[in-house]
Protein backbone atom coordinates (compact mmCIF):
# COMPACT_ATOMS: atom_id res chain seq x y z
CA UNK A 1 0.00 0.00 0.00
CA UNK A 2 2.83 2.31 0.54
CA UNK A 3 4.55 1.65 -2.26
CA UNK A 4 1.07 2.50 -4.73
CA UNK A 5 1.02 5.45 -2.36
CA UNK A 6 4.39 6.32 -3.29
CA UNK A 7 3.43 5.74 -6.80
CA UNK A 8 0.89 7.79 -7.26
CA UNK A 9 2.72 11.19 -5.38
CA UNK A 10 5.57 10.65 -7.89
CA UNK A 11 2.99 10.50 -10.71
CA UNK A 12 0.99 12.98 -9.58
CA UNK A 13 4.56 15.44 -9.14
CA UNK A 14 5.22 14.58 -12.81
CA UNK A 15 2.10 15.72 -13.84
CA UNK A 16 1.99 18.95 -12.16
CA UNK A 17 5.45 19.69 -13.32
CA UNK A 18 4.63 18.81 -16.87
CA UNK A 19 1.53 20.69 -16.58
CA UNK A 20 3.36 24.17 -15.33
CA UNK A 21 6.44 23.72 -17.64
CA UNK A 22 4.32 22.82 -21.13
CA UNK A 23 1.19 24.33 -20.21
CA UNK A 24 2.03 28.54 -20.62
CA UNK A 25 3.74 27.95 -24.27
CA UNK A 26 0.65 25.60 -25.66
CA UNK A 27 -1.91 27.42 -24.27
CA UNK A 28 -0.65 31.16 -25.14
CA UNK A 29 -2.56 33.13 -27.69
CA UNK A 30 -2.85 36.81 -27.52
CA UNK A 31 -5.81 38.60 -28.13
CA UNK A 32 -6.91 41.69 -30.14
CA UNK A 33 -7.24 44.10 -27.37
CA UNK A 34 -5.47 46.93 -26.15
CA UNK A 35 -2.64 46.81 -23.20
CA UNK A 36 -2.06 49.48 -20.83
CA UNK A 37 0.69 49.89 -18.11
CA UNK A 38 0.32 52.06 -14.98
CA UNK A 39 3.62 53.99 -13.80
CA UNK A 40 4.89 54.47 -10.23
CA UNK A 41 3.73 55.38 -7.79
CA UNK A 42 0.09 54.41 -8.42
CA UNK A 43 0.87 50.49 -9.62
CA UNK A 44 3.06 47.72 -8.59
CA UNK A 45 5.90 46.12 -10.19
CA UNK A 46 3.11 43.90 -12.50
CA UNK A 47 1.36 46.86 -13.36
CA UNK A 48 4.54 48.84 -14.46
CA UNK A 49 5.69 46.71 -16.77
CA UNK A 50 2.40 45.25 -18.31
CA UNK A 51 2.81 46.14 -21.62
CA UNK A 52 6.62 45.33 -22.00
CA UNK A 53 5.87 41.95 -20.68
CA UNK A 54 3.34 41.32 -23.37
CA UNK A 55 5.54 41.69 -25.33
CA UNK A 56 8.34 39.48 -23.83
CA UNK A 57 5.84 36.80 -23.51
CA UNK A 58 5.14 36.67 -26.95
CA UNK A 59 8.98 36.57 -27.74
CA UNK A 60 8.72 33.57 -25.33
CA UNK A 61 6.48 31.69 -26.94
CA UNK A 62 7.63 31.94 -30.63
CA UNK A 63 9.23 28.85 -31.20
CA UNK A 64 10.20 26.53 -33.94
CA UNK A 65 8.15 23.87 -34.94
CA UNK A 66 7.53 21.24 -37.30
CA UNK A 67 4.75 23.57 -39.27
CA UNK A 68 6.83 26.69 -38.70
CA UNK A 69 10.31 26.04 -38.71
CA UNK A 70 11.73 29.58 -38.77
CA UNK A 71 9.33 32.05 -36.98
CA UNK A 72 10.49 35.59 -37.21
CA UNK A 73 10.14 38.43 -34.83
CA UNK A 74 10.38 41.74 -36.24
CA UNK A 75 10.61 44.62 -34.07
CA UNK A 76 11.30 48.48 -34.06
CA UNK A 77 11.62 50.45 -31.16
CA UNK A 78 13.37 54.07 -29.99
CA UNK A 79 14.95 52.81 -26.62
CA UNK A 80 16.32 49.78 -25.37
CA UNK A 81 18.14 49.06 -22.03
CA UNK A 82 16.22 46.31 -20.26
CA UNK A 83 18.33 43.68 -20.30
CA UNK A 84 15.98 40.77 -19.87
CA UNK A 85 14.01 41.93 -23.04
CA UNK A 86 17.56 41.54 -24.85
CA UNK A 87 17.98 38.21 -23.11
CA UNK A 88 14.65 37.01 -23.99
CA UNK A 89 15.28 38.17 -27.68
CA UNK A 90 18.76 36.06 -28.16
CA UNK A 91 17.04 33.02 -26.46
CA UNK A 92 14.77 33.44 -29.62
CA UNK A 93 17.67 33.25 -31.87
CA UNK A 94 19.37 30.41 -30.38
CA UNK A 95 16.27 28.24 -30.70
CA UNK A 96 16.18 28.95 -34.35
CA UNK A 97 13.94 32.40 -34.39
CA UNK A 98 14.64 34.57 -36.97
CA UNK A 99 15.21 37.85 -34.78
CA UNK A 100 14.81 41.56 -36.96
CA UNK A 101 15.85 44.62 -34.34
CA UNK A 102 15.59 48.05 -35.63
CA UNK A 103 17.10 51.18 -33.47
CA UNK A 104 17.26 54.65 -33.09
CA UNK A 105 20.86 55.81 -33.31
CA UNK A 106 21.12 57.29 -30.40
CA UNK A 107 20.60 54.23 -28.33
CA UNK A 108 24.31 53.41 -26.54
CA UNK A 109 22.91 51.01 -23.37
CA UNK A 110 24.54 48.23 -22.27
CA UNK A 111 21.46 45.44 -23.80
CA UNK A 112 21.23 47.38 -26.90
CA UNK A 113 25.13 46.67 -27.40
CA UNK A 114 24.70 43.19 -26.18
CA UNK A 115 21.54 42.35 -28.64
CA UNK A 116 23.71 43.85 -31.46
CA UNK A 117 26.85 42.33 -30.71
CA UNK A 118 24.64 38.53 -31.01
CA UNK A 119 22.31 39.29 -33.50
CA UNK A 120 25.04 40.21 -35.97
CA UNK A 121 27.87 37.85 -34.65
CA UNK A 122 26.98 35.85 -38.26
CA UNK A 123 26.17 38.65 -40.68
CA UNK A 124 28.41 39.22 -43.82
CA UNK A 125 28.83 41.74 -46.51
CA UNK A 126 27.56 41.51 -49.86
CA UNK A 127 28.58 45.26 -51.56
CA UNK A 128 26.99 44.20 -55.01
CA UNK A 129 23.69 42.54 -53.75
CA UNK A 130 24.21 39.44 -55.91
CA UNK A 131 23.41 37.25 -53.08
CA UNK A 132 26.90 35.95 -52.51
CA UNK A 133 28.52 37.04 -49.39
CA UNK A 134 32.14 38.84 -49.63
CA UNK A 135 33.43 37.83 -46.68
CA UNK A 136 33.04 35.00 -44.11
CA UNK A 137 31.60 35.41 -40.72
CA UNK A 138 33.63 35.42 -37.78
CA UNK A 139 31.67 33.75 -35.43
CA UNK A 140 28.56 31.33 -36.16
CA UNK A 141 24.80 32.01 -35.63
CA UNK A 142 23.92 34.04 -32.67
CA UNK A 143 27.27 34.69 -31.27
CA UNK A 144 28.15 31.34 -30.90
CA UNK A 145 31.09 29.19 -32.11
CA UNK A 146 31.85 28.30 -35.42
CA UNK A 147 31.91 24.65 -36.51
CA UNK A 148 35.02 23.74 -37.84
CA UNK A 149 34.85 21.85 -41.28
CA UNK A 150 35.76 17.94 -41.03
CA UNK A 151 38.55 17.04 -43.75
CA UNK A 152 36.46 14.25 -45.86
CA UNK A 153 38.59 11.02 -46.09
CA UNK A 154 39.42 10.02 -49.62
CA UNK A 155 38.95 6.53 -49.83
CA UNK A 156 39.85 4.20 -53.25
CA UNK A 157 36.28 3.28 -53.94
CA UNK A 158 35.58 6.85 -53.79
CA UNK A 159 38.74 7.72 -55.84
CA UNK A 160 37.89 5.28 -58.35
CA UNK A 161 33.92 6.76 -58.86
CA UNK A 162 35.00 10.06 -59.15
CA UNK A 163 37.83 9.05 -62.10
CA UNK A 164 35.04 6.98 -63.77
CA UNK A 165 32.82 10.39 -63.82
CA UNK A 166 35.57 12.60 -64.69
CA UNK A 167 35.28 15.34 -67.32
CA UNK A 168 31.02 14.50 -67.16
CA UNK A 169 31.88 10.79 -68.82
CA UNK A 170 29.99 7.45 -68.27
CA UNK A 171 31.48 4.19 -68.55
CA UNK A 172 31.32 3.78 -72.20
CA UNK A 173 33.63 6.54 -72.42
CA UNK A 174 30.31 8.85 -73.77
CA UNK A 175 29.81 12.12 -73.38
CA UNK A 176 26.93 13.50 -70.92
CA UNK A 177 24.07 15.27 -72.68
CA UNK A 178 24.06 18.79 -71.20
CA UNK A 179 20.83 20.72 -70.26
CA UNK A 180 20.30 23.77 -71.59
CA UNK A 181 19.35 26.57 -69.50
CA UNK A 182 16.28 28.24 -70.66
CA UNK A 183 15.67 32.09 -70.68
CA UNK A 184 13.03 31.45 -67.80
CA UNK A 185 15.50 28.96 -65.91
CA UNK A 186 18.16 31.93 -66.04
CA UNK A 187 15.84 34.87 -64.53
CA UNK A 188 14.34 32.56 -61.70
CA UNK A 189 18.70 32.30 -60.96
CA UNK A 190 18.67 36.05 -61.26
CA UNK A 191 15.56 36.38 -58.86
CA UNK A 192 16.79 34.33 -56.47
CA UNK A 193 20.45 36.08 -56.22
CA UNK A 194 18.86 39.33 -55.45
CA UNK A 195 16.25 39.52 -52.03
CA UNK A 196 13.12 40.47 -52.45
CA UNK A 197 10.54 42.39 -50.31
CA UNK A 198 10.05 39.34 -48.30
CA UNK A 199 13.15 37.39 -48.94
CA UNK A 200 15.97 37.33 -46.42
CA UNK A 201 19.69 38.42 -47.10
CA UNK A 202 22.64 36.50 -47.16
CA UNK A 203 24.26 39.56 -45.03
CA UNK A 204 21.92 38.11 -42.12
CA UNK A 205 23.40 34.82 -42.12
CA UNK A 206 22.59 31.71 -41.22
CA UNK A 207 20.48 32.55 -38.35
CA UNK A 208 18.74 35.29 -40.57
CA UNK A 209 18.79 37.69 -37.85
CA UNK A 210 20.14 41.18 -37.11
CA UNK A 211 19.75 44.25 -35.15
CA UNK A 212 20.43 47.89 -36.96
CA UNK A 213 20.71 51.59 -36.05
CA UNK A 214 19.18 53.90 -38.53
CA UNK A 215 21.31 57.28 -39.24
CA UNK A 216 18.95 59.52 -38.31
CA UNK A 217 15.30 58.36 -38.99
CA UNK A 218 15.16 55.02 -41.65
CA UNK A 219 13.28 56.01 -44.33
CA UNK A 220 13.60 59.97 -43.90
CA UNK A 221 16.14 62.78 -44.08
CA UNK A 222 16.86 64.06 -40.49
CA UNK A 223 14.56 62.83 -37.22
CA UNK A 224 14.87 59.74 -35.80
CA UNK A 225 13.54 56.04 -35.65
CA UNK A 226 11.00 56.58 -33.70
CA UNK A 227 8.48 54.17 -34.43
CA UNK A 228 7.47 51.08 -31.39
CA UNK A 229 5.92 47.60 -33.55
CA UNK A 230 6.42 44.39 -32.86
CA UNK A 231 5.84 41.67 -35.33
CA UNK A 232 5.50 38.27 -34.89
CA UNK A 233 4.90 35.46 -37.63
CA UNK A 234 3.51 32.81 -35.01
CA UNK A 235 3.57 33.21 -31.19
CA UNK A 236 1.71 30.23 -29.38
CA UNK A 237 -1.37 29.58 -30.91
CA UNK A 238 -1.87 32.58 -32.81
CA UNK A 239 -0.61 33.38 -36.49
CA UNK A 240 0.46 37.11 -37.54
CA UNK A 241 0.45 39.46 -34.92
CA UNK A 242 0.70 42.68 -34.85
CA UNK A 243 1.74 45.07 -31.80
CA UNK A 244 1.64 48.55 -32.26
CA UNK A 245 2.63 50.81 -29.03
CA UNK A 246 3.63 54.24 -27.16
CA UNK A 247 5.87 52.26 -25.21
CA UNK A 248 9.37 50.87 -25.94
CA UNK A 249 11.35 48.33 -24.11
CA UNK A 250 12.65 50.00 -21.65
CA UNK A 251 12.62 51.06 -17.82
CA UNK A 252 11.29 54.54 -18.29
CA UNK A 253 8.47 53.71 -20.14
CA UNK A 254 7.00 51.16 -17.64
CA UNK A 255 8.02 53.06 -14.51
CA UNK A 256 7.38 56.91 -15.13
CA UNK A 257 5.00 56.94 -18.06
CA UNK A 258 1.35 56.08 -19.12
CA UNK A 259 1.58 54.16 -22.36
CA UNK A 260 -0.52 52.66 -24.29
CA UNK A 261 -0.50 49.48 -27.00
CA UNK A 262 -3.10 47.81 -29.22
CA UNK A 263 -2.57 44.27 -30.71
CA UNK A 264 -3.84 42.55 -33.94
CA UNK A 265 -4.10 39.28 -34.46
CA UNK A 266 -4.72 36.95 -37.31
CA UNK A 267 -4.60 39.79 -39.81
CA UNK A 268 -2.44 38.83 -42.75
CA UNK A 269 -2.30 42.02 -44.92
CA UNK A 270 -1.41 43.83 -42.00
CA UNK A 271 0.65 41.60 -41.00
CA UNK A 272 2.42 41.68 -44.27
CA UNK A 273 2.73 45.44 -44.23
CA UNK A 274 3.91 45.74 -41.42
CA UNK A 275 6.56 43.31 -42.28
CA UNK A 276 7.13 45.02 -45.90
CA UNK A 277 7.58 48.66 -43.94
CA UNK A 278 10.51 47.18 -41.95
CA UNK A 279 12.14 45.72 -44.57
CA UNK A 280 12.39 48.82 -46.16
CA UNK A 281 13.01 50.69 -42.73
CA UNK A 282 15.86 47.73 -42.64
CA UNK A 283 17.19 48.72 -46.37
CA UNK A 284 17.09 52.50 -46.27
CA UNK A 285 14.60 53.22 -48.79
CA UNK A 286 13.20 56.68 -48.41
CA UNK A 287 9.51 57.61 -48.26
CA UNK A 288 8.18 58.64 -51.55
CA UNK A 289 5.40 62.00 -51.19
CA UNK A 290 2.53 60.53 -50.25
CA UNK A 291 1.28 58.88 -47.66
CA UNK A 292 1.34 55.39 -46.63
CA UNK A 293 -1.91 54.14 -45.49
CA UNK A 294 -3.83 51.12 -45.93
CA UNK A 295 -7.01 50.10 -44.56
CA UNK A 296 -7.73 45.92 -43.07
CA UNK A 297 -11.35 46.13 -41.88
CA UNK A 298 -11.69 48.06 -38.73
CA UNK A 299 -7.86 48.92 -38.71
CA UNK A 300 -6.65 51.61 -40.80
CA UNK A 301 -2.78 51.99 -40.42
CA UNK A 302 -0.44 55.15 -41.70
CA UNK A 303 3.61 54.96 -41.65
CA UNK A 304 5.37 58.23 -41.65
CA UNK A 305 7.49 60.08 -42.94
CA UNK A 306 5.35 62.03 -45.00
CA UNK A 307 7.65 64.02 -47.35
CA UNK A 308 5.83 67.75 -48.15
CA UNK A 309 3.62 67.30 -46.06
CA UNK A 310 1.59 70.33 -44.57
CA UNK A 311 -1.60 71.20 -42.78
CA UNK A 312 -3.89 70.70 -45.60
CA UNK A 313 -2.53 66.84 -46.26
CA UNK A 314 -1.65 66.17 -42.25
CA UNK A 315 -3.00 62.48 -41.67
CA UNK A 316 -4.55 63.73 -38.40
CA UNK A 317 -5.69 67.30 -39.48
CA UNK A 318 -7.76 65.06 -42.24
CA UNK A 319 -9.22 62.92 -39.02
CA UNK A 320 -10.13 65.75 -37.17
CA UNK A 321 -12.20 67.61 -40.28
CA UNK A 322 -14.32 64.45 -40.53
CA UNK A 323 -15.76 65.28 -36.96
CA UNK A 324 -18.83 66.47 -37.12
CA UNK A 325 -20.07 68.27 -33.40
CA UNK A 326 -23.43 67.98 -33.35
CA UNK A 327 -26.31 65.24 -34.43
CA UNK A 328 -29.33 66.56 -32.97
CA UNK A 329 -29.35 66.63 -29.26
CA UNK A 330 -26.10 65.44 -28.94
CA UNK A 331 -22.54 66.47 -28.81
CA UNK A 332 -19.74 64.25 -29.98
CA UNK A 333 -16.88 63.90 -27.79
CA UNK A 334 -13.33 63.66 -28.14
CA UNK A 335 -11.09 62.75 -25.58
CA UNK A 336 -6.83 63.51 -25.95
CA UNK A 337 -3.72 62.05 -24.37
CA UNK A 338 -0.97 63.43 -25.60
CA UNK A 339 2.73 63.84 -24.55
CA UNK A 340 5.13 65.92 -26.46
CA UNK A 341 3.06 69.17 -28.39
CA UNK A 342 4.68 72.47 -29.80
CA UNK A 343 5.37 74.23 -32.93
CA UNK A 344 3.67 75.08 -35.75
CA UNK A 345 2.42 71.52 -35.75
CA UNK A 346 1.35 71.87 -32.73
CA UNK A 347 -0.64 74.79 -32.76
CA UNK A 348 -2.65 73.93 -36.07
CA UNK A 349 -3.68 70.75 -34.14
CA UNK A 350 -4.95 72.53 -31.25
CA UNK A 351 -6.32 75.48 -32.91
CA UNK A 352 -8.68 72.69 -34.84
CA UNK A 353 -9.76 70.92 -31.23
CA UNK A 354 -10.49 74.15 -29.89
CA UNK A 355 -12.47 74.99 -33.24
CA UNK A 356 -14.54 71.84 -32.55
CA UNK A 357 -15.00 72.65 -29.27
CA UNK A 358 -16.54 76.09 -30.25
CA UNK A 359 -18.72 74.40 -33.02
CA UNK A 360 -19.99 72.11 -30.05
CA UNK A 361 -17.52 69.23 -29.40
CA UNK A 362 -17.08 68.11 -25.70
CA UNK A 363 -13.65 68.35 -25.64
CA UNK A 364 -11.44 66.87 -22.82
CA UNK A 365 -7.49 66.97 -22.98
CA UNK A 366 -5.05 65.60 -20.94
CA UNK A 367 -1.04 66.33 -21.49
CA UNK A 368 1.96 65.36 -20.61
CA UNK A 369 4.78 67.37 -22.22
CA UNK A 370 3.33 70.37 -23.89
CA UNK A 371 5.97 73.42 -24.98
CA UNK A 372 5.38 76.67 -22.69
CA UNK A 373 3.44 78.46 -25.72
CA UNK A 374 1.15 75.43 -26.52
CA UNK A 375 0.48 74.57 -22.47
CA UNK A 376 -0.56 78.41 -21.66
CA UNK A 377 -2.94 78.36 -24.89
CA UNK A 378 -4.94 75.33 -23.15
CA UNK A 379 -4.79 76.88 -20.37
CA UNK A 380 -6.58 79.87 -21.32
CA UNK A 381 -9.01 77.65 -23.41
CA UNK A 382 -9.69 75.59 -19.96
CA UNK A 383 -9.65 79.13 -18.26
CA UNK A 384 -12.81 80.15 -21.06
CA UNK A 385 -14.62 77.02 -19.86
CA UNK A 386 -14.19 76.10 -23.27
CA UNK A 387 -12.09 72.45 -22.79
CA UNK A 388 -11.60 70.36 -19.83
CA UNK A 389 -7.62 70.11 -19.51
CA UNK A 390 -5.85 68.03 -17.40
CA UNK A 391 -2.25 67.87 -16.48
CA UNK A 392 -0.58 64.73 -15.83
CA UNK A 393 2.87 65.69 -14.71
CA UNK A 394 4.47 64.89 -11.80
CA UNK A 395 7.64 66.02 -9.59
CA UNK A 396 7.62 62.65 -7.27
CA UNK A 397 10.80 63.88 -5.24
CA UNK A 398 10.94 67.87 -5.43
CA UNK A 399 13.77 68.13 -7.99
CA UNK A 400 12.33 70.37 -10.36
CA UNK A 401 11.61 67.87 -12.99
CA UNK A 402 8.47 66.14 -13.53
CA UNK A 403 9.39 62.87 -13.79
CA UNK A 404 6.05 60.81 -14.03
CA UNK A 405 3.53 62.06 -17.25
CA UNK A 406 1.57 60.71 -19.80
CA UNK A 407 3.21 59.02 -22.58
CA UNK A 408 0.65 57.94 -25.30
CA UNK A 409 -0.69 59.68 -28.26
CA UNK A 410 -4.35 58.86 -29.24
CA UNK A 411 -7.21 60.76 -29.90
CA UNK A 412 -11.38 58.74 -28.90
CA UNK A 413 -13.60 59.99 -30.83
CA UNK A 414 -17.47 59.29 -29.83
CA UNK A 415 -20.37 60.46 -31.98
CA UNK A 416 -20.69 61.95 -35.60
CA UNK A 417 -17.51 60.94 -37.64
CA UNK A 418 -17.28 61.01 -41.18
CA UNK A 419 -21.06 59.43 -42.69
CA UNK A 420 -20.98 57.72 -39.65
CA UNK A 421 -23.51 59.38 -37.07
CA UNK A 422 -23.72 57.30 -34.16
CA UNK A 423 -19.76 55.56 -34.50
CA UNK A 424 -16.46 55.16 -31.76
CA UNK A 425 -12.88 55.62 -33.11
CA UNK A 426 -9.74 55.65 -31.51
CA UNK A 427 -6.72 57.08 -32.80
CA UNK A 428 -3.17 56.25 -31.48
CA UNK A 429 0.36 55.01 -32.42
CA UNK A 430 4.02 56.06 -31.50
CA UNK A 431 3.76 59.70 -32.97
CA UNK A 432 3.76 62.81 -31.18
CA UNK A 433 2.45 66.42 -32.26
CA UNK A 434 5.50 67.90 -33.85
CA UNK A 435 6.72 68.33 -37.16
CA UNK A 436 9.53 65.88 -37.28
CA UNK A 437 7.00 62.93 -36.43
CA UNK A 438 5.40 64.27 -39.34
CA UNK A 439 7.89 64.82 -42.22
CA UNK A 440 11.19 63.52 -41.04
CA UNK A 441 10.67 60.59 -38.44
CA UNK A 442 9.76 56.99 -38.64
CA UNK A 443 6.62 56.91 -36.89
CA UNK A 444 3.39 54.51 -37.13
CA UNK A 445 -0.03 55.40 -36.91
CA UNK A 446 -3.41 52.82 -36.44
CA UNK A 447 -6.60 54.11 -36.40
CA UNK A 448 -9.36 51.43 -34.68
CA UNK A 449 -13.08 51.88 -35.66
CA UNK A 450 -14.32 48.77 -32.92
CA UNK A 451 -16.31 49.32 -29.89
CA UNK A 452 -14.45 47.42 -27.62
CA UNK A 453 -11.39 48.84 -28.19
CA UNK A 454 -13.15 52.82 -27.60
CA UNK A 455 -14.30 51.12 -23.90
CA UNK A 456 -11.10 49.77 -23.03
CA UNK A 457 -9.63 53.35 -23.79
CA UNK A 458 -11.50 55.62 -22.40
CA UNK A 459 -11.72 53.45 -19.38
CA UNK A 460 -7.71 54.10 -19.72
CA UNK A 461 -8.49 57.86 -20.27
CA UNK A 462 -10.28 58.43 -17.35
CA UNK A 463 -8.28 56.01 -15.09
CA UNK A 464 -5.40 58.54 -16.00
CA UNK A 465 -7.43 61.71 -15.44
CA UNK A 466 -8.15 60.50 -12.09
CA UNK A 467 -4.46 60.66 -11.33
CA UNK A 468 -3.82 64.02 -13.00
CA UNK A 469 -4.58 68.16 -12.12
CA UNK A 470 -7.64 69.65 -13.74
CA UNK A 471 -6.47 72.96 -14.82
CA UNK A 472 -6.62 75.60 -14.28
CA UNK A 473 -5.27 75.87 -10.88
CA UNK A 474 -7.11 78.44 -9.45
CA UNK A 475 -10.81 77.05 -10.73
Amino acid sequence: MKKLTWVLGVVLAVALTVGLTSGPATAYRPESRATFNVPKPWGRTVSNYTIVRSIEKAIDNTRPTKRHPRPRIHISTYLMDRSISTAKLIAACRRGVSVRVILDEEIASRPSRRLMAVLNADNVRDRNDDGKADTKPKRGPCDTKLKKKKDKKKDKKGDAKRDGKKDGKKKDGKQKAGKKKSAKDKRAVQRKRKPGPGRPSVKWGKDLSYAKKCEGSCRGVGGNMHSKFFLFSRTGKAQQVVMVSSSNLNRGGALLGWNDMYTIVGRKKSYDEYVRIHRRMTDDVRAGVKKVQFKDGPYVSRFFPMRDANRRNDPTMVDLRKVDCRVGKQRTALHVSMFFWKGVRGNYIASRLLDLAREGCRVNIIYGAPSLQIAERLRNAARARLINLYDSRWDMNGDGVNEVRVHSKYILIKGKYGSQKKTVRVLTGSQNWVAGSLSRGDETTLNIARGKAYKQYIAHWNRVKSHSRRLPYNW
